[in-house]
């Protein structure tokens, strides 16, 4: 007996095999294009107790960092004494990377690196400035490491290198004179890989390879566009590894002879508003019989209104405090002039004046009817569009480079 369905039926059939069909097709898309969430790391660096004192063994703890684009690093003051974290150095000057203006103890501070921040930032404290540290920020496969300023002892142009082993690396040693670079471990670990990139600036055309002294032939070299691929297998006892060719760093590039007497220094702060104090911090370089200098502070007039002889018995490094209560009397741009015997003057230049005048924020001017393209941003930020609604937003520039590579913020 034939058992006939109805078309009803029929049609219904169809209709769920049909929704089933296209229910896992959208599964499948959603499946393949999802982009999966990478969560970045943060990294925490402190500013320990003490480490303002000139002679301080440490001032930011790690002093060098190795960090990956999306990383974030977080500066925490546990000092007893305000500090900055600022983009730059002592002797080139501050950049605008990134700056956490005074950090009262216990305060923090971080930054987002991106992609455009790759390479070695150099930072210091404006009011400490022999407090210096390093964020290096590399595009590495996850295992693979950084260790930094190889031949610095031997050369002005060390080389950051690149490695990959499971023991830990504690030290690259160059040796000029017999053409040779030194890796040495600590651990012990069977069958442990190590790869390593060699730079030709770093060492040229390696021809030989000792494992602890002993010169073996089962390791490998693979040579590309001008760096060397070195893959050496370390067996569990393994201490040392010494690569030999036929130039190092530091044969060709000795060290330059420096010039004495060399003096830096830097304001805390570019500007000053009334009954403010201005810190002023310095070192001197390669000093030769320098015992004291003479620091001036000189108005827009060009009278000087601060003057003062600052000894240098114990250290190479200073410190002034000059109160502008009392001293200061134009408003305009200020100069420090600092002298010494034998040595260049250096001119340190930062305002003086009324407080730049505090507006209210970019909502709260939207919200009384300016237009969003004629909104007003503090000092420090600068005026920038949402993405998504076209309303303004003060932003930094160090936040905005970010923010408009992820398509967040525009210009107007």
């Amino acid at each position: 007996m034939t058992i006939g369905i109805s078309n009803n039926i029929q049609k219904t059939i169809r209709y769920i095999v049909h929704s089933q069909i296209l229910m896992l097709l959208i599964l499948l898309v959603f499946t393949f294009t999802i982009t999966p969430i990478v969560y970045a790391e943060t990294w925490k660096v402190q500013i320990p107790a003490g480490a303002a004192e000139p002679e301080s063994p440490v001032h930011f703890t790690p002093l060098e960092i190795s960090i990956r684009p999306g990383d974030r690093v977080e500066w925490r003051n546990a000092d007893s004494t305000i500090h900055t974290v600022t983009s730059g150095t002592l002797e080139s000057g501050i950049t605008t990377m990134f700056d956490s203006r005074h950090m009262e103890p216990g305060s923090k501070f971080s930054v987002l690196f991106s992609k455009q921040d790759v390479g070695e930032i150099k930072y210091f404290c404006t009011i400490h400035p022999w407090m210096t540290g390093i964020v290096n920020v590399v595009e590495l496969a996850s295992d693979y490491q950084v260790f930094h300023n190889v031949g610095s002892d031997v050369s002005e142009s060390p080389v950051d290198v690149v490695y990959k082993v499971q023991r830990n690396l504690v030290d690259v040693k160059v040796e000029p004179t017999r053409k040779s670079i030194t890796f040495s471990f600590v651990g012990k670990i069977e069958n442990d890989k190590f790869v390593v990139y060699l730079q030709e600036n770093l060492i040229k055309n390696p021809q030989a390879v000792f494992v602890d002294d002993k010169q073996i032939t089962n390791y490998e070299l693979i040579k590309n566009n001008g760096i060397t691929t070195l893959t050496v297998v370390l067996h569990g006892s393994a201490e040392e590894v010494k690569v030999v060719g036929v130039d190092v760093i530091g044969t060709s590039d000795p060290k330059k002879h420096v010039l004495i007497n060399q003096m830096f220094g830097v304001t805390d702060k570019k500007f000053y508003s009334i009954d403010e104090k201005i810190v002023i911090s310095g070192e001197i370089k390669n000093p030769v019989q320098l015992y004291e200098i003479t620091l001036d502070v000189i108005a827009p007039k060009g009278n000087t209104v601060y003057h003062k002889v600052i000894p240098l018995v114990d250290s190479t490094k200073f410190t002034e405090t000059v109160p502008t209560s009392g001293i200061f009397r134009d408003f305009g741009e200020y100069r420090v002039k600092i002298t010494g015997p034998s040595a260049k003057s250096l001119f340190l230049p930062f305002d003086y004046g009324i407080a730049p005048k505090e507006f209210k924020s970019p909502l709260k001017q939207m919200n009384i009817g300016t237009d969003p393209s004629d909104v007003i941003c503090n000092v420090g930020l600068e005026l920038f569009m949402k993405s998504s609604d076209g309303k303004a937003v003060c932003l930094t520039e160090s936040s905005a480079i970010i923010l408009m590579q992820r398509g967040w913020a525009d210009y107007f």
